[in-house]
């Protein structure tokens, strides 16, 4: 009988170890996402994720894409065909062309000048879009397509107060400890199912290389650099469609029909740069605006749950806790429960007919 007393207490004791150890991993779960300011975070996530939805589309890449090859294009072809041909009709070297035109046109001649190395970093920023669109697909749907990234914090929340109640009323209550380990477990058990279900650490790594990807973008300089380059773009458009294309018109003697025609047969790919420019200027901007306006957004993603952030870190935080607490229950649940009392008293007796000398 001593035996079997000891093997109920020790059963006792493991169970009250395991819904204290539940206390403390319910009491984590709901600190965690408290103390790294998740909920702020995940909707500064959620409203970069809005904001570029529509950029990273596969006919907004498509149409980005395009633009920079009729940019490039252009931008050919009207430095080595269509001024070098102008120069000569105006009696001027290209070199002389170049400097009359930074003269009477300064947003052209600029705009001239760093074409060169405009291009290529929205030609950057294009490929790093490009790259990274399933990325963002997969960081799209976290934690899953309907539901917001502000419903993050839940998820930390919900499963750590149902552990901590159920760990506190287990250790009030001893008579009900063991079905109170048993729920507990079954909260691990759906926390581990639903994370699985949902392909959390799929995205979560698609969400981290994301971000890598996109901090150079988002670095002070870069963005800096990008609005600079813009409105030398959009000047330089505005001022050779509306002065430098007139003025070009005028001093060679021309209508303005015949300057299209001119560009149409000869300079087919400055004809098409100038005819779509006002809207590509348009999606650059745009582009742009995205960038400049969600700095902080993105810097306060990146630090999801700390900087340097990692989503993969945030998954196993939630993961390692639901697997701790199936394993604690599991171990609860299955420590020795030994014999009953009445068979132990029972097997104590002398047996019936027994003769005692």
């Amino acid at each position: 009988m001593a035996k079997e007393l000891s093997t109920g207490h020790t059963r006792g004791v493991v169970q009250r170890i395991a819904l204290g150890a539940m206390v403390v991993i319910g009491v984590f779960l709901i600190v965690l996402p408290l103390a790294t300011n998740l909920p702020a975070k995940s909707a500064a996530t959620g409203n970069m994720m809005t904001a570029f939805r529509p950029q990273m589309t596969t006919a907004a890449l498509t149409q980005g894409s395009s633009d920079m090859q009729t940019m490039a294009a252009m931008g050919q072809q009207l430095n080595s065909a269509m001024l070098p041909a102008l120069a000569q009709q105006m009696q001027m070297t290209p070199d002389q062309l170049s400097a009359y035109l930074a003269t009477n046109y300064p947003a052209v001649g600029k705009g001239l000048a760093q074409f060169g190395s405009i291009l290529p970093n929205f030609g950057n920023l294009q490929a790093t879009m490009q790259a990274q669109q399933s990325n963002f697909q997969q960081a799209d749907q976290i934690p899953t397509g309907f539901l917001a990234p502000t419903s993050m914090t839940w998820l930390f929340v919900l499963p750590g107060a149902a552990l901590l109640l159920l760990g506190l009323f287990g250790l009030v209550r001893p008579r009900v400890a063991r079905p109170m380990v048993a729920a507990a477990g079954a909260v691990g058990l759906i926390v581990v199912t639903g994370l699985l279900t949902v392909s959390m650490s799929g995205k979560a790594s698609s969400a981290d290389q994301l971000t890598t990807a996109f901090k150079p973008v988002f670095a002070t300089q870069s963005v800096q650099q990008a609005r600079a380059d813009t409105n030398t773009v959009e000047a330089m458009a505005t001022e050779f469609t509306q002065k430098a294309l007139p003025g070009l018109i005028t001093a060679l003697h021309m209508t303005p029909t015949q300057m299209t025609v001119m560009m149409t047969q000869q300079f087919p790919a400055v004809a098409t740069g100038v005819s779509q420019l006002p809207q590509i200027v348009q999606r650059m901007e745009t582009a742009t605006s995205v960038i400049e306006g969600n700095v902080d957004n993105f810097n306060q993603s990146a630090s999801i749950p700390w900087s340097p952030g990692s989503m993969v870190t945030m998954f196993w935080f939630m993961m390692a806790s639901a697997l701790l607490a199936i394993v604690l229950a599991a171990g609860a649940l299955l420590a020795p429960a030994g014999r009953g009392t009445l068979a132990t008293v029972a097997s104590s007796r002398p047996r019936a007919g027994a003769v005692h000398r």
